[in-house]
């Protein structure tokens, strides 16, 4: 088998365990705990990047629910954020604001009310241009010791 053939069956089979498939010419059992153990790592690095997912009720069935059908196509951040635009179970604040705030920017939603800080920022799309309206958040001064 030549390299090139080699990575083709290598995506395939990650493809399909990845869809929780049993690959042609694996054994279900091996593929079951492989398909479980990918979806486990997957779950297990969202939370360590985000782990206010941890308060997510049924997080396990909903991420891998979702982990089932969407392919990962950045870095562990831009997999939480597709998870949370995704999603349409409860989330609590800020996840809740940052999947209305994100839905907007997909052209999924008009409009949103973003609670993030403690403000309420109304976040509406007008045409292909995003606004985000209401106060600022306070900008954080950091003070230096320079002695």
């Amino acid at each position: 088998m030549t390299r090139d053939a080699l990575r083709v069956r290598q995506q395939h089979v990650l493809a399909a365990l990845l869809r929780g498939d049993v690959p042609e010419g694996f054994e279900a059992r091996s593929a079951d705990l492989t398909i479980r153990t990918l979806r486990t790592k997957r779950r297990s690095e969202a939370v360590a990047a985000v782990p206010m997912l941890r308060d997510v009720d049924d997080l396990v069935v909903r991420f891998d629910a979702w982990a089932a059908t969407t392919p990962r196509r950045g870095c562990v951040h831009d997999d939480v954020v597709d998870f949370l635009a995704s999603d349409d179970g409860p989330l609590p604040e800020p996840l809740a604001s940052i999947r209305a705030v994100e839905r907007v920017y997909r052209r999924r939603a008009r409009r949103a009310t973003d609670r993030r800080g403690g403000a309420r920022r109304w976040v509406v799309a007008v045409g292909s241009r995003v606004w985000h309206v209401g106060p600022r958040s306070p900008r954080r001064v950091e003070q230096v010791d320079l002695r």
